[in-house]
């Protein structure tokens, strides 16, 4: 009996060892595995050590057995009756195609497996087991297949992780050979990269100062040089820093050079700079570190931006006399519709009146009887209200031509000036006087137009602000161009003077002159008076 016993027990002992050789069993020996577990199922001690399980298929009878490890590995209950239908729904998507494949073909073709599947228990929990089966013949014919099933959740799990690490792994280590080829190329390309430096300074359009931390200048390129117009690094260190900046942009260096002392920069920033010959040029400055020689120095980039700044200042002029022309222009307006209320009020509205009072008595007069008036008086009645439709009539022309010179169209320029200047000669005591060597011109009535609008612009300036008593009107044609010009013996003005009552008026006559593309020149001298000079190209007038 104690035999019988000890020999259970080395029995019980090699199954177990059988068992968990199993993990690493070849194909030729499976069928040695499979036999052992047949003869140790009814012992159940498979699953003792690990989560390891045997399984036999009677497919003859239909009959599927199961060891208590693969019970507790599916998460069923003993009382479970397993099938091999239902063994297999058990089984992910495609680990079910897989064993249901394997199953057929140990049946069919006695051929053995040895998978890595994953399983869905009862419970929902996704686990990996390792499925071993064989076929089992009498007589040469297959009666029943069997194997192994082994929970190895726990070591694919590492598997994933050590793949991850893995991967991460080779990922770092691809990284660290990228940055070690990344810093044999900058340190190859440091090795160049001051004597590369010097070349790019040295050859910038841009202006440049190397300087050291405590502001003393080392270098300065070609470039830097025509910028102040110097020869020589050495002529640039003797000029004093406050005779290099005008007065306000050396105040502004200096406070600059408070800030820095706190540890500060100002990287960006303009200054002015005075020249020998006493121009001013304006610069724009970028100020950053850089390692000179293996030092920390600062690198100053200057650009010449002086024609830059003279744009915007012109810019900004322009504008501010357009803004104050477009005023002039709203005033103008303004003071055109006054005068034209006024002289239809004071000239057309009285006679108007005195027609309809003389034409009342009148009527009165000739409804007592014709024979109590006298012929005299009817006849110096009709002379009366004659002469007050022909100044009517007068009154009338003479807002229509301030509206619109329609005497250009019946007259021609030439003509017209001549009726202009007469009506100004009779309305002014100043003695006006019209020259001209051209009998017909050639002009569209666009530009008549603007050469008349400019001739009255001139005239109504010379009667405000002249205090002439002669005026000469010069037309002339001299090297293809059409010169109109307006000379008076007034008192003058400063040409320098940016905001003169008529300076309006003066920029109306420089945008018309602007759009016939031709040239206006003003002259004066104080005391002496004023020459208007239009010059226009004649002969594209005559094209155009």
């Amino acid at each position: 009996m104690k035999d019988q016993n000890k020999s259970k027990v080395e029995l019980s002992t090699c199954s177990i060892i059988a068992y968990e050789d199993l993990v690493n069993i070849s194909s030729n020996t499976a069928k040695e595995a499979v036999y052992l577990t047949q003869n140790l199922q009814s012992q159940d001690i498979t699953g003792l050590s690990s989560r390891i399980g045997s399984w036999n298929f009677d497919f003859n009878n239909n009959i599927l057995t199961w060891s208590d490890v693969i019970y507790q590995i599916y998460e069923v209950n003993k009382d479970y009756q397993p099938t091999i239908e239902s063994a297999i729904s058990y089984f992910a998507p495609e680990s079910k195609l897989i064993i249901t494949e394997a199953i057929q073909k140990v049946i069919e073709e006695g051929k053995s497996f040895d998978f890595d599947l994953e399983l869905i228990t009862a419970k929902k929990n996704r686990i990996w087991v390792r499925a071993i089966g064989q076929s089992f013949t009498e007589n040469g014919v297959i009666v029943k297949i069997g194997g192994l099933f082994k929970d190895i959740n726990e070591r694919k799990l590492s598997e994933q992780e050590l793949f991850i690490i893995n991967e991460k792994l080779d990922i770092q280590t691809l990284k660290i050979e990228e940055r070690e080829t990344e810093l044999q190329i900058m340190n190859k390309a440091f090795l160049q990269s001051e004597e590369n430096f010097r070349r790019s300074i040295s050859e910038s359009p841009l202006g440049i100062r190397i300087m050291t931390v405590k502001g003393k200048t080392i270098y300065v390129n070609k470039a830097f040089l025509e910028i102040y117009e110097l020869k020589s690094l050495e002529e640039y260190k003797n000029i004093p820093a406050s005779q290099r900046y005008t007065t306000a942009s050396y105040h502004q260096h200096l406070k600059r050079r408070e800030i820095r002392k706190n540890n500060m920069e100002v990287l960006n920033y303009e200054k002015s700079i005075a020249l020998e010959n006493n121009d001013i040029r304006h610069i724009k400055v970028w100020r950053k570190e850089v390692m000179w020689n293996g030092i920390k120095h600062f690198q100053v980039t200057i650009l010449d931006i002086t024609e830059q700044k003279l744009t915007e200042e012109a810019l900004k002029k322009s504008q501010l006399e357009l803004r104050k022309f477009a005023i002039h222009l709203q005033n103008i307006r303004e003071e055109e519709k006054i005068g034209l209320a006024r002289e239809i009020h004071d000239d057309l509205g009285q006679i108007l009146v005195a027609l309809k009072i003389d034409l009342g008595l009148f009527r009165k007069k000739v409804l007592k009887g014709i024979e109590n008036i006298c012929i005299e008086e009817i006849q110096s009645k009709f002379e009366q209200l004659s002469d007050m439709v022909d100044n009517t009539i007068k009154t009338t022309r003479r807002i229509m031509t301030g509206l619109r010179p329609e005497m250009i169209d019946l007259l021609g320029f030439i003509d017209a000036c001549k009726t202009y200047i007469s009506d100004f000669r009779e309305r002014r005591p100043i003695k006006c006087k019209f020259e001209s060597e051209i009998s017909e011109l050639d002009i569209n009535p666009q530009q008549s137009v603007a050469l008349f609008r400019i001739l009255q612009e001139a005239l109504t300036n010379i009667a405000k602000h002249a205090k002439a008593t002669e005026v000469i009107i010069q037309l002339e044609n001299r090297e293809d161009k059409l010169i109109l010009k307006i000379t008076d013996n007034g008192i003058g003005f400063d040409t320098d003077q940016n905001f003169r009552q008529d300076s309006y008026g003066m920029i109306g006559m420089q945008e018309r002159v602007f759009l016939l593309d031709g040239e206006l020149k003003i002259t004066s001298i104080i005391g002496e008076g004023t020459v208007v000079k239009v010059s226009l190209p004649y002969k594209n007038l005559i094209a155009s």
